[in-house]
């Protein structure tokens, strides 16, 4: 496992690939197992209920769907990961959920696959952009 999957970059993959840029996806494609967080459920949650999210099925089976154990692996929220969610300098970004998938990602050495501009442009965190 090389690569842990943002919450845009796990939405696009089950949802709508054709967002993710070819070179991209075809690396996703190549690796057996992706890594997720478990914040980026909770952000689908949230969006979900503020209805800025919409899937054409049930919240509940779409995240049943967008979660084969053969393809996605949920990593660990350890005391690693949320203490180090904030050792990040102050500039890194504000969002609680991204300090938490970058933390995720950069404790489990992994690359974290985003959209994020922010995120993209740390140069201390390993980063795949989907764009």
């Amino acid at each position: 496992m090389r690569y842990l999957l943002d919450t845009n970059a796990w939405i696009w993959l089950f949802s709508e690939p054709q967002k993710i840029r070819s070179e991209a996806r075809h690396l996703l494609n190549d690796e057996a197992i992706l890594g997720l967080s478990p914040m980026s459920i909770i952000e689908v949650a949230q969006k979900a209920s503020k209805g800025k999210l919409i899937f054409r099925l049930p919240l509940e089976q779409w995240v049943k769907n967008a979660l084969p154990p053969e393809r996605l692996r949920l990593m660990p929220l350890t005391s690693v990961v949320a203490l180090g969610a904030y050792q990040w300098p102050d500039d890194f970004h504000g969002d609680p959920g991204d300090r938490i998938i970058a933390a995720t990602a950069k404790a489990s050495g992994l690359t974290l696959v985003t959209s994020d501009e922010k995120l993209l442009a740390r140069h201390d965190l390993q980063t795949l952009s989907t764009r």
